[in-house]
C-alpha cells in the first residue's frame, strides 16, 4: 500500500512527465557545433553577492546508479566519464580512460541508431582528443567537483533533451527480457526492473542507493533470481523512486511552475535517519508537520485549538496520511518503519502533543530544542540510538513515548542540577502520554503527589537559603529526587536557621509556603521511581517559575521581585 501509494502520489503530482528523465543539478554544459568542435563551457551556477549558488537543475536522463563497477550514464555524467579526468588524482590514467570509453561508447551507439545531428556532434567532440583538451583548459582555476555532472549544447539546444534523443533513451532503457511477472504494485503482468533506481537516502552513498536490491544468494527463494524476488515494473519502479527523491528532497523542482520548488515534506531527525510524509490529497496540516520539529509556526500551532471555535469543517476522514523512516548506510536503503493513518487523526495527536509541552510558554518549543535538552552540551548524536525517530512517531501517530525519554530527561536534570523549561515539556509530555495523568500547564497546588510535593518543597527550601553562590539545589538535588529520606530532614531542619534571617514579612511568607507544601506529605518516601522523579522535577520546575510572577496587590512578593523569570 505504501508504494502504492508513492506512485499516486508521482502521477497526481505530475513528478512523471517523461519517467525515463529525472531532475538533476547539472553543474556544466560543454557546447560544440554541428562538427563536434568545442565551442564554449558555460556553468549552470550564478553569482549570488560574491558567493557562488547551486548549481541549475534540469530533466536528465535516470542515472543507473553505480555500484563498485564503472558504468557510464547517457550523454550526462562527471568529468571522469565525460572528459576523461577528475580532480581529486584518486583515478589511474588507465580508469579514466576506460570510464571515457564507456561513455564515449554510448554516444556513439545512440548517434548511429538515431543520425541525430545533436549526437552526431558530441561523440565527434567525445572522439577528439584536442577538444577535449580544449574543454578542461577552460575549467575555472578555482576548479570544480569530482561530482559535478556534464552535459552538452548544439545549436543552442541541450542535446539530452532533443524529441529523438528521448525516444532512443526511453527504448533503450526499456528494453528488458521478455520474462514476465506480476508486479507487486499495480498487479499487472511485466517484466520486472534488472535494478530499481536509486534514491539519494541522507546516511547512504552520494549517488544514491536502491530501495530494493538481491545481490546475495542468501536474499533469493524459490528459484527466483535478483529482482525476480519482488518483481516490480518498470513504470511503478521509476514512479515510487520519483516521489521518494522528491519527498527527500529540500528544493525538488515544481513541474507545474518552472523556476520554483516543492514544499519541503521531510524531517530530519538525524545523520543517517530521515522521515518522509505525504497525503493522498494536498492538504495545510502537511506544512505544520514539516516545520514542526525545527521550527513551530506560532500561527500555524494556534490554528490546531482555534479550529472548532471558528467553525472549520472537519478534516476528511478519508484523507490518509503516510509516513516512512529511512535510514542509509553500507550502500544499503533501510525502512525503519512505515506508518498510515487519517488526516484527521494526524492533526488531533498533533494538537495533543502541543498541548502536552506547554509549560506556560508563549512559543511552541521545537522537537530538535526538546531533544537536545537531553544531552549533554545539546549534541544529538549523544542521544540513544533511534530515540528521535520513536518519540517522532509516537507524536504523530499518538502512540507511547519510549521510557527512555523520561529517563533522558531526569537524567539530565539530575547531572546538572538543574530543570530547564524544555525538560519540564517533556517530562509533562510523557506523564499526560504515557501515565495518563492529568498536569497542569502551571504550579497545582492541589496535586497529591507525593514527588511534586517534594520538587515543589526543594524549590521552597532553595529559596529561604537564599544563597545565590552554592543553593541547596547544586549540592542535593540528585539525592534528594531519588532518595528523599536521606536528606529531606536535614534540609528542612536547616530552613529553620535560614529563616531567621530574613525580614519578618518575608518570614511569615515563606512559612506559609513551607506549611502548604508538607501538608501533603506524611513521610519522606525512602526511594522515589523514575515516574516520580519526573513529577519532582516537574513540581521543582513550577515552584520555582510561580516565585518569578508579579504578585498580586496586597500580597507579600519574593525577597527579589526585580528578577524575572527563567526562559529555560
Amino acid at each position: 500500500m505504501i508504494l502504492a501509494s508513492l506512485c499516486d502520489l508521482a502521477r497526481r503530482d505530475g513528478l512523471l512527465a517523461n519517467p525515463d528523465y529525472e531532475p538533476k543539478p547539472v553543474a556544466w554544459i560543454i557546447v560544440v557545433d554541428d562538427s563536434g568542435l568545442f565551442v564554449n563551457l558555460v556553468p549552470t551556477a550564478g553569482a549570488d553577492e560574491g558567493k557562488k549558488s547551486k548549481p541549475k537543475s534540469f530533466l536528465i536522463p535516470r542515472r543507473a546508479g553505480r555500484t563498485s563497477s564503472p558504468v557510464a550514464d547517457f550523454l550526462v555524467d562527471k568529468s571522469e566519464y565525460v572528459l576523461g579526468i577528475e580532480p581529486d588524482g584518486k583515478r589511474s590514467e588507465s580508469d579514466l580512460g576506460m570510464r571515457l570509453g564507456l561513455f564515449r561508447q554510448r554516444v556513439q551507439d545512440a548517434a548511429i541508431a538515431t543520425g541525430e545531428i545533436g549526437l552526431t556532434a558530441a561523440a565527434a567532440f567525445l572522439a577528439s582528443d584536442v577538444e577535449r583538451r580544449r574543454a578542461v583548459d577552460s575549467l575555472p582555476a578555482d576548479g570544480y567537483k569530482s561530482n559535478d555532472l556534464f552535459a552538452f549544447e548544439c545549436d543552442g539546444q541541450l542535446v539530452h533533451s532533443l524529441p529523438e534523443v528521448q525516444r532512443y533513451f526511453s527504448q533503450v532503457r526499456r528494453s528488458v527480457s521478455k520474462n514476465g511477472a506480476q508486479c507487486l504494485i499495480c498487479g499487472t503482468a511485466a517484466a520486472p526492473v534488472d535494478k530499481h533506481p536509486s534514491v539519494k537516502i541522507p546516511g547512504g552513498t552520494t549517488s544514491g542507493i536502491a530501495l530494493v536490491s538481491f545481490n546475495s544468494d542468501a536474499f533469493e527463494s524459490y528459484g527466483l533470481s535478483r529482482n525476480h524476488n519482488a518483481p516490480v515494473c518498470r513504470d511503478c519502479a521509476d514512479a515510487y523512486t520519483t516521489s521518494l527523491n522528491r519527498l527527500l528532497s529540500n528544493r525538488y523542482p515544481d513541474p507545474q511552475r518552472p523556476g520554483e520548488t516543492l514544499p519541503r515534506r521531510f524531517v530530519r531527525l538525524s545523520s543517517d535517519t530521515t522521515a518522509v510524509f505525504w497525503t493522498d490529497e494536498e492538504t495545510t496540516v502537511l506544512d505544520l508537520f514539516a516545520d514542526f520539529f525545527d521550527a513551530p509556526r506560532v500561527e500555524s500551532v494556534a490554528a490546531l485549538f482555534e479550529s472548532p471555535q471558528r467553525g472549520r469543517a472537519p478534516m476528511d476522514a478519508g484523507n490518509r496520511f503516510y509516513c516512512l523512516i529511512l535510514s542509509g548506510g553500507q550502500g544499503r536503503a533501510i525502512v525503519r518503519s512505515a506508518h498510515t493513518g487519517t488526516v484527521a487523526q494526524v492533526e488531533q495527536n498533533l494538537k495533543e502533543y502541543f498541548e502536552s509541552i506547554d509549560v506556560a510558554s508563549e512559543q511552541p518549543s521545537p522537537l530538535t530544542l526538546l531533544m537536545r535538552g537531553l544531552v549533554l552540551q545539546g549534541k544529538l548524536e549523544n542521544l540513544a540510538p533511534g530515540l528521535v525517530a520513536e518519540v517522532f512517531t509516537a507524536i504523530v501517530f499518538g502512540g507511547h513515548f519510549p521510557r527512555t525519554l523520561l529517563a533522558s530527561a531526569v537524567g539530565r536534570c539530575r547531572a546538572e542540577r538543574k530543570v530547564t523549561r524544555e525538560r519540564a515539556a517533556i517530562v509533562r509530555a510523557y506523564l499526560k502520554r504515557n501515565q495518563e495523568l492529568e498536569v497542569s500547564v502551571g504550579l497545582d497546588k492541589d496535586s497529591t503527589s507525593v514527588g511534586y510535593r517534594l520538587g515543589r518543597l526543594m524549590a521552597v527550601l532553595e529559596r529561604v537559603q537564599n544563597n545565590p553562590n552554592k543553593t541547596i539545589v547544586d549540592r542535593y538535588y540528585g539525592a534528594a529526587s531519588t532518595r528523599p529520606a536521606t536528606v529531606f530532614p536535614r534540609l528542612v531542619a536547616m530552613a529553620q536557621h535560614h529563616l531567621a534571617k530574613l525580614k519578618v514579612g518575608l518570614q511569615f511568607f515563606y512559612q506559609a509556603r513551607l506549611s502548604e507544601v508538607m501538608d501533603g506529605i506524611a513521610v519522606f518516601p525512602p526511594v522515589l521511581n523514575m515516574e516520580e522523579q519526573g513529577l519532582f522535577a516537574l513540581g521543582y520546575y513550577h515552584q520555582r517559575q510561580d516565585f518569578f510572577k508579579k504578585p498580586e496587590s496586597g500580597t507579600a512578593g519574593s525577597d527579589d521581585d526585580d528578577q524575572k523569570g527563567e526562559a529555560a
